[in-house]
């Protein structure tokens, strides 16, 4: 997709008269060569993995840390049990997004969308659509494609957390070649001699003057 900003696909939708996830899934089409066909079977495959994910939870399962596991069940008993600020629709949307992150942390599935800290957004809020029957998978697939668009706008705009460490990895390359030029220079070997020099200077003055120093402080306590 070559959207760079929500109002190109709201324009282009403008245009066309087409609705926002066709004019997204049509962009799509073009960047990445696939058939519709083939684009929105992988569309579906991707919705089988979140309601896959969703059906395996356990809540005994834990990270190998300990840390992370069995929330999304106490979010969904305490909803039971009438304790939670929201309810309904809102508390599973918690007890969902909980469910794909535990089940990340247990590595059970790895998912980034486009980051681990956001893998449980999607399944959170369209699962208890789709399970209230508020919403087929057709309407499903088309809030997917919807958000993929979102997506490249995003990505278009910000930094993410894997071009972050594509810029450190750049910035220790150049950084690395540097001090490789400055080693191999005539620079390098009189900085090397005017340390020298400096540590040698500053170990005389230490060995003649921090002892009495600090006999005469302790005395004079």
């Amino acid at each position: 997709m070559a959207f760079s900003s929500v109002r190109d696909m709201v324009e282009l939708c403008k245009e066309t008269g087409q609705p926002l996830y066709e004019v997204i899934l049509e962009s799509d089409l073009t960047e990445s060569g696939l058939t519709r066909a083939e684009s929105e079977a992988e569309m579906h495959r991707l919705w089988s993995v979140m309601c896959a994910t969703s059906a395996g939870y356990c809540s005994t399962d834990r990270s190998m840390s300990g840390f992370a596991g069995g929330d999304a069940a106490k979010v969904s008993e305490a909803a039971a049990r009438g304790i939670l600020y929201a309810d309904g629709y809102f508390a599973d949307v918690m007890a969902e997004a909980l469910k794909t992150a535990e089940c990340n942390a247990c590595m059970k599935r790895i998912v980034a969308a486009p980051t681990a800290g956001s893998c449980g957004v999607l399944p959170a809020v369209l699962l208890p659509l789709w399970r209230r029957g508020l919403a087929d998978e057709t309407a499903i697939h088309r809030a997917l494609y919807i958000a993929a668009g979102f997506g490249q706008v995003v990505a278009a705009r910000a930094t993410l957390a894997a071009q972050r460490q594509q810029i450190a990895d750049e910035t220790f390359a150049k950084a690395k070649a540097q001090l490789a030029d400055f080693a191999a220079s005539d620079k390098y070997a009189a900085w090397l001699q005017t340390e020298a020099a400096a540590l040698a200077e500053a170990s005389v003055f230490v060995n003649e003057h921090l002892p009495k120093t600090v006999v005469s402080a302790y005395c004079h306590r």
